[in-house]
């Protein structure tokens, strides 16, 4: 049956087949770093820092060739990029699986790890979300960044196989599963654009802008309609990467259950899953930087709450607002973007943005792990990430102001 002829949009079927990929991706990779901390602390005789470095590495690597991906993206058939991560990505995890040396496991994730996860993740979903929908890009923004929060769904499905089988087998397990499935949605389903399937006069599309001009590096870096949205987004996503990295071994510190830890990654993965909706559909008619100030103070808050209390229930609201607050940032900055800058430059433009964002998302967890081999507490690093926080907040409802005033 052709796409044309099918009562649904084919767009929404493209973002469906994104969006699983991306949530693969994530559930391999940022919401089941917890649960190696300790096994790797274990097994290599590593300080707490360093077994949470694992993920880190992979997002150094992940903002080192961040750009070029979206550079390809942008050049090439979105499906081959696609299929060809999962490969790459795949291969790389069951290598790891298999190597007994630290340094391996470091250059197979800094690189080819790195390259894959950045190919099937949140920019390539992005991606064809921006490209498929003009009219409702917010609400396609936001279930493309649902997907992010999806990962977090399989964090107790992955807690059980590391402790049935061990941390290698259960990594072969997901990188095998992995492949098998974007492989699949990326050749059946995925396509670049709705004019390669003679849907451009759609209604969804029927007013969007084509022929947008290159944008170069300078005409991304020299404008604060880049910077401030990015930043924000970036401070964001790192603090929520270090709530998700070392809720699992504070909270076990305390006495809490693998499984009462589990549920902390879950009740953050549906709160962010929740509100990205509701973002995104907020972010097609009111003005979007107000989400942005929005989602500082709630992620200020939520660090508020870690720094004033250690009961089970301060952690599980603390997770919700963090959760949320990731919810409102990222369709909104992907929003921004792509109106800014134009469907057809997103992906380099946002390549910059994750090279922001996992820049950040490095420094945050990995102070927070020098935090705790440095005092056996993370309580300075709450308090400090509470002040740092609540001055993000204000200096994006600075700017927010001053531009209305222009």
């Amino acid at each position: 049956m052709r796409p044309a002829a099918l009562p649904i949009y084919y767009g929404w079927f493209v973002l469906a087949a994104g969006a699983v990929s991306e949530m693969l991706a994530q559930g391999a990779t940022s919401y089941s770093a917890g649960f190696f901390v300790l096994p790797l602390q274990t097994e290599f005789h590593l300080s707490r820092a360093d077994a949470s470095s694992a993920i880190l590495i992979l997002f150094a690597g992940s903002a080192l060739v961040s750009p070029l991906v979206g550079r390809v993206l942008d050049r090439y058939p979105i499906r081959l990029v696609l299929a060809a991560g999962a490969l790459l990505f795949a291969l790389s995890l069951a290598a790891i699986a298999a190597a007994h040396s630290i340094w391996v496991m470091v250059l197979l994730l800094f690189l080819p790890a790195a390259a894959g996860f950045m190919a099937i993740g949140p920019l390539t979903t992005a991606t064809l979300a921006s490209r498929w929908f003009h009219r409702r890009r917010g609400l396609a923004l936001g279930l493309a960044a649902v997907a992010t929060s999806g990962g977090g769904f399989l964090a107790p499905i992955i807690s059980v196989v590391i402790a049935r089988h061990g941390w290698r087998e259960g990594l072969s397990y997901e990188a095998f599963g992995l492949c098998a499935i974007i492989v699949v949605l990326a050749l059946l389903i995925v396509r670049d654009s709705p004019a390669a399937q003679a849907l451009g006069a759609h209604p969804e599309n029927v007013d969007c802008r084509t022929g947008v001009h290159s944008a170069g590096w300078r005409d991304v870096l020299l404008t604060g309609n880049f910077w401030i949205p990015s930043l924000t987004l970036a401070a964001i996503s790192g603090a929520s990467q270090a709530t998700v990295t070392l809720l699992v071994p504070y909270a076990v510190g305390l006495g809490h259950s693998a499984g009462d830890a589990a549920l902390l990654i879950t009740a953050f993965a549906v709160a962010a899953a929740v509100t990205k909706i509701s973002a995104g559909l907020l972010a097609d008619r009111i003005e979007q930087r107000l989400l942005l100030v929005f989602a500082a103070l709630l992620m200020t808050l939520s660090w508020l709450a870690l720094s004033l209390s250690s009961q089970y229930a301060v952690l599980v609201f603390a997770s919700c607002l963090a959760g949320t607050a990731l919810g409102c940032a990222l369709p909104t900055v992907t929003a921004l973007t792509a109106a800014q800058f134009g469907a057809e430059n997103f992906g380099r433009v946002m390549g910059i943005t994750y090279l922001l964002i996992l820049t950040l998302a490095i420094g945050a967890v990995r102070f927070s792990g020098f935090i705790y081999d440095a005092t056996g507490s993370y309580q300075t690093g709450f308090e400090i990430a509470t002040t740092l926080f609540a001055c993000l907040a204000v200096s994006t409802l600075v700017f927010l102001v001053k531009r209305r005033a222009a």
